[in-house]
């Protein structure tokens, strides 16, 4: 349990800050708009990755899950800066 949650605390919080700033900067209108809505919803996010990462069946499924989650999210934010989103 406590490896569960270690990879929801650990990993949770780059993941929910890159997902988060996606949608930010993806989002219509000037990025720097969304910053304070965006800032604030990263807390709510991250929570909720960590409350959901005891749902995996194991510590090492959780870090491989919650880790590959995390690079598709860094990907995604960095292709939406490099396509002009």
């Amino acid at each position: 349990m406590w490896g569960r949650l270690s990879a929801g605390a650990l990993l949770g919080l780059p993941l929910a800050v890159f997902a988060v700033g996606t949608l930010v900067y993806a989002w219509p209108g000037r990025w720097q708009d969304g910053m304070v809505p965006g800032m604030l919803a990263i807390v709510p996010a991250w929570l909720a990755i960590v409350a959901a990462s005891p749902l995996f069946r194991s510590a090492v499924r959780a870090w491989v899950v919650l880790a590959l989650a995390t690079l598709a999210a860094f990907a995604a934010l960095s292709a939406a800066r490099l396509l002009g989103a």
